[in-house]
């Protein structure tokens, strides 16, 4: 296993796409309104601002919940970024890595729990026992943070 190998995890690409797809006919109803509203006689902008206020407060958090959320491991560790803030956790720290239907959630030596919001395991694959990409993350997670420990600990014995 490359201990200095760069991966990055998403939420789903059909999550991502009908997200975007949302996204884009929210955008251009707003904008076709706010064209009616501006060529309408009396071309009173008032009710397309008061329209294009909560449309833009919704893109915004959209964006926020659905493309902002990650997982990247990388040779120092876990960086885990979700909705409002980024996590990091070093290799050592990493004991057990479980999916879920928030994320991963990754137990420290320390006994904390920090939650990689991306990738989601449903609770359907839960229930039927299925293996799904959250799973494979989780069972990497751990393998890397091994190999980490024993990295660490092969350099820690004294040479005789």
């Amino acid at each position: 296993m490359d201990l200095d190998e760069v991966r990055v995890w998403r939420l789903g690409v059909g999550l991502r796409i009908f997200a975007g797809l949302l996204f884009g006919v929210m955008s251009v109803g707003l904008v076709a309104f706010v064209a009616y509203q501006a060529a309408a006689p009396d071309g009173d902008l008032r009710s397309a601002l008061v329209a294009a206020v909560p449309f833009g407060l919704l893109g915004f958090l959209l964006w926020r919940q659905i493309f902002h959320p990650r997982l990247t491991a990388g040779p120092e560790g876990l960086v885990l970024r979700s909705q409002w803030r980024t996590s990091r956790v070093p290799w050592a720290a990493v004991v057990r890595c479980d999916p879920g239907y928030y994320g991963i959630v990754i137990t420290c030596t320390d006994g904390s729990r920090v939650v990689a919001p991306a990738p989601q395991k449903s609770n359907l694959s839960r229930w039927l026992g299925r293996s799904t990409r959250a799973d494979d993350v989780a069972d990497y997670l751990e393998r890397r943070a091994r190999e980490h420990r024993r990295k660490i600990e092969a350099s820690d014995v004294p040479a005789v």
